[in-house]
């Protein structure tokens, strides 16, 4: 019998709530272990969940001799550093989308990754659920013809809090690595990782962050994506994709429930399922047991264009963060 992949879980935030509840779903998946930033919130988070170890660093969970595997669910800003952390104890890696705060971040992460042998991956976790794939097959087999365009949106209405992830500069804060990733990431899996023209608009808060945007890409076969990301504003959080002979609707796509195609003179075809992130630790897990380094369905490569085509939506609206 083949060994589980023993699990860190860095990070006890909501996020990571949510993972470790779905990865007990997961067949040949056990968490073993979570950092935290204090012993107390760790041991908490351990107890709630049934791990037998607990740390009060992040260090020492990387250090961790009982980890095969490390899901970092900690904020935008931190994704990088925690990564080359447990990269270089030897652990491979599921680090939270977005990967990091610009590509430049992305290509040290990837490159060490390469370098060491070791698995990693984005935890773009609308992209494994299975109503997605279900979607992704209907397109695949011509159902709708040839895709065209792409319309997208994920907004919704927070209160701005300065010192939040959400609108705090120093933590990565804004709409477009928080929610514009999903259509974004939507875009590149539908028509290429490389755009090529990117227009893009957008207001910035009083803290400087984005807390909207519109965007318009083009692809190498005139195909349009037009994306809008928000979080002061809710939007109807949904995906069309339209092709010459039908489309496909996604309501709330980035959690993707329900999925309905719809084609001229024929009746609507519907497929619901459910969603999570047991899905996303279930891929890595089967590449970690077939010794591969990272997944064909969220490759590095393209978490690497998606992070470039971020930086240069950035510039256009004029957002830069700290250090950068």
């Amino acid at each position: 019998m083949t060994a589980p992949v023993r699990w860190g879980i860095l990070g006890a935030g909501a996020i990571s709530h949510r993972f470790v509840s779905d990865l007990k779903q997961v067949a040949g998946a056990q968490a073993v272990a979570v950092g935290a930033r204090s012993a107390e919130r760790a041991a908490a988070f351990a107890a709630q969940f049934g791990i037998a170890r607990s740390h009060g660093s992040y260090e020492e969970l990387a250090a961790e001799p009982q980890v095969d595997c490390i899901y970092i669910g900690t904020p935008h800003n931190f994704h990088q550093a925690h990564t080359l952390l447990c990269l270089e104890h030897d652990k491979h890696v599921v680090c939270e989308k977005p990967f990091a705060i610009n590509a430049e971040q992305a290509r040290r992460m990837i490159a060490r990754a390469r370098e060491r042998k070791l698995f990693l991956m984005e935890a773009m976790w609308s992209r494994f659920n299975p109503v997605y794939v279900r979607a992704r097959q209907w397109i695949a087999s011509g159902l709708i013809g040839e895709v065209r365009m792409l319309k997208a949106d994920f907004g919704f209405a927070a209160a701005r809090k300065p010192e939040g992830r959400l609108f705090n500069p120093k933590l990565g804060g804004g709409s477009l690595l928080d929610v514009g990733i999903y259509p974004l990431s939507l875009a590149s899996h539908l028509f290429g990782p490389r755009p090529s023209a990117i227009q893009a608009v957008g207001r910035l808060g009083p803290t400087g962050v984005d807390e909207q945007a519109a965007i318009v890409l083009q692809y190498p076969e005139d195909q349009l994506a037009l994306l809008s990301c928000a979080i002061r504003t809710r939007t109807a959080q949904n995906a069309l994709i339209i092709g010459t002979a039908g489309k496909v609707w996604l309501p709330a796509f980035w959690r993707a429930r329900l999925a309905v195609l719809r084609r001229p003179k024929q009746a609507p075809r519907i497929t619901w399922g459910k969603a999570g992130y047991r899905f996303e630790a279930a891929e890595a897990v089967q590449c970690i047991r077939a010794g591969r380094t990272e997944s064909s369905t969220m490759p590095l490569d393209e978490s690497l264009a998606i992070m470039e085509t971020m930086d240069r939506i950035r510039q256009r609206i004029g957002l830069k963060y700290p250090g950068e």
